[in-house]
């Protein structure tokens, strides 16, 4: 039961990751870059959702940002 909630969790953690990349990728049509694509995501959702859905993603911000940059690099 557990890995059935694990695989279900990564799969849709991948979905969003996928469509993440498909509004950034349209908004760079448009002339926008990748940093200010993300901005004008990020914006949308800090109106969106609740205050403490955004310090969650503050913490993991703090937590992951460093290794993601490292990774970007590699692939790169």
């Amino acid at each position: 039961m557990l890995d059935e909630e694990v695989n279900e969790t990564a799969i849709k953690a991948k979905a969003i990751a996928e469509i993440v990349e498909i509004a950034i990728q349209n908004l760079a049509a448009v002339d926008l870059t990748r940093e200010e694509a993300l901005a004008g995501i990020l914006s949308q959702i800090a109106i969106q959702v609740e205050s403490q859905d955004l310090k969650f993603a503050l913490d993991l911000n703090k937590k992951y940002r460093k290794a993601f940059k490292e990774t970007k690099k590699i692939e790169n």
